[in-house]
């Protein structure tokens, strides 16, 4: 194998829906990130090598991983003769709802982008890795990689177009427990309904317009506190052992507001005293192992290392 030339990325984890914001909001996660390095080779095919968190768990067949399946799409779509390895460095536990196939979707639309010298847009960037994330999740969605390719506080439309602003500091910590969830984002799309009472929907508006109006203020404590969802987040707690008692917890212990992390089983939680806060989900998984992040917004998106 002779390899012609490579590029190296970080993309970081993100956090999705943030409450009321479901599969428009996003926001990228400082310290917590995967690193890939895409290999141009002479031969054709895809190889996937995958080393850091959670590894085993990850499938390295290129049509069922974010990254393969991008790669897939611009042999298909460009007409590529030669082949490409991606090493995947996971940083971000994946299952979780931190982000972390679009972490690597992400960093592997940017890395191709730069390799192929393809010169895309950044919305064109958020689509390809949107494809990524549908081989995982069954469907694109792009609330994820809009936030690990843009950085800050994204909100994504249908057709992939985006605002972003940057988003103040604040302290978030996420409470990841020791579940494991087969086919997790699927199990969680699932769980929905396919119609919510008009009510639910007009208190998720003004909740999801608050929190865009906070960021847009600079205001942590009103963005924490209208993490409110009444229509996602009743489904999806059935999945999460002791969630309403992590959650009461955390409020509990200061924290602004608190919610399911992307698709779960993870929670995080916004306030100043994240170590508190922390610490008190902990308990309230009471037998339920569970590591704690302590991070903040981001507001640098994938780049070229």
């Amino acid at each position: 194998m002779v390899t012609i030339k490579q590029v190296r990325v970080y993309s970081p984890g993100s956090i999705a829906n943030l409450g009321p914001g479901f599969d428009v909001f996003g926001i990228a996660l400082e310290g917590i990130g995967d690193i890939v390095l895409l290999k141009q080779k002479r031969e054709s095919g895809i190889k996937i090598n995958i080393q850091g968190i959670g590894s085993d768990k990850i499938p390295i067949i290129p049509s069922e991983n974010s990254s393969g399946a991008i790669l897939e799409h611009i042999i298909e779509e460009h007409g590529v003769k030669q082949g490409f390895e991606v090493d995947i460095r996971k940083g971000i536990p994946p299952g979780k709802g931190m982000g972390s196939s679009g972490a690597s979707a992400s960093a592997t639309a940017l890395a191709v982008n730069k390799l192929m010298e393809l010169n895309l847009k950044d919305e064109e960037l958020v689509e390809l890795a949107a494809l990524g994330e549908g081989a995982v999740a069954g469907a694109p969605h792009a609330d994820n990689v809009s936030a690990s390719i843009l950085g800050g506080f994204v909100m994504i439309s249908e057709n992939w177009e985006f605002i972003r602003m940057d988003s103040p500091r604040f302290g978030i910590v996420v409470a990841v427990p020791d579940i494991y969830l087969e086919n997790k984002t699927r199990v969680a799309r699932e769980l929905l309904p396919e119609k919510v009472p008009l009510k639910d929907a007009v208190r998720n508006i003004n909740y999801a317009s608050r929190m865009a109006v906070a960021i847009a203020h600079k205001d942590p404590v009103l963005f924490g506190r209208n993490i409110r969802d009444y229509i996602i987040e009743p489904y999806r707690a059935s999945m999460i052992p002791c969630f309403w008692d992590v959650k009461q917890a955390a409020l509990d212990a200061g924290a602004y507001g608190c919610s399911i992390a992307g698709g779960g089983p993870s929670l995080f939680a916004v306030g100043e005293n994240v170590y508190d806060i922390g610490n008190a989900m902990k308990e309230a998984f009471k037998d339920i192992e569970c590591q704690l992040y302590y991070t903040q917004p981001s507001n640098r998106g994938a780049r070229v290392i």
